[in-house]
C-alpha cells in the first residue's frame, strides 16, 4: 500500500514540474519595458496623456515613441554593445517652483559622450522631444559635459536611462 502512494505521489510531482516547465517556455523572453520621464526620473510605463517616452527591451536599440504611435520595430544591438537612451531638460518645479510640468525639454541639443579617460566618444543630437539615444561598447561613459554631466555604465545587450539636467529656472 506504502508503494503505491510513493508512487502515485510521484506522478503528480512530474505533471506538475512538466506544466511549470511548459508555462516557462511558452512565456515571452523580452517584452518592451515602456518609461517616461516625470520631470525628476523615469518611471515605468508610458504618460499620462499625451507625450513621449521611451520603449526598451534587452538586446534592443531603444525607441521613442508618441502615443499617436501603434507600437516599436525591434532593431538588435550590435553584438558586445549596450545602449543609453535619455532625456536632456530644464528643471521647471521644485522649491518656489511649484507648478507646472516640472520639466521643459531641450530640442536639438548636442551631447557629448565620452570614454571614463576623457576622450569623446560620440556626439549624439536630442530631438524634439529632448531625447537622444546611443549605442555604445560595454563600458563607463561620462554623458554631458560639467558641471550637469552623469557617469554612466553600459551593459552589453541592456540600455540604461540617463537624465540629464541642463539646468534650473529661477523664480524669484
Amino acid at each position: 500500500m506504502t508503494s503505491v502512494i510513493n508512487i502515485l505521489l510521484a506522478g503528480v510531482a512530474v505533471f506538475f514540474l512538466c506544466t511549470a516547465l511548459s508555462a516557462a517556455s511558452k512565456r515571452p523572453t523580452s517584452a518592451w519595458n515602456f518609461y517616461h520621464f516625470d520631470g525628476q526620473t523615469f518611471v515605468a510605463g508610458p504618460p499620462v496623456g499625451e507625450g513621449a517616452f521611451l520603449a526598451v527591451r534587452d538586446q534592443t536599440v531603444p525607441v521613442l515613441l508618441t502615443l499617436k504611435e501603434t507600437g516599436p520595430d525591434a532593431v538588435p544591438l550590435p553584438k558586445g554593445t549596450g545602449a543609453i537612451a535619455g532625456i536632456c531638460y530644464i528643471q521647471t518645479a521644485g522649491g518656489k517652483l511649484a507648478t507646472g510640468s516640472g520639466y521643459l525639454p531641450c530640442p536639438r541639443i548636442p551631447i557629448t559622450i565620452s570614454s571614463s579617460s576623457g576622450r569623446p566618444v560620440a556626439t549624439v543630437q536630442t530631438d524634439e522631444n529632448g531625447y537622444f539615444q546611443a549605442v555604445l561598447a560595454a563600458g563607463v561613459y561620462r554623458v554631458g559635459t560639467a558641471p550637469q554631466a552623469r557617469d554612466v555604465t553600459v551593459e552589453v545587450a541592456k540600455t540604461t536611462l540617463v537624465p540629464l539636467r541642463t539646468g534650473k529656472r529661477m523664480v524669484d
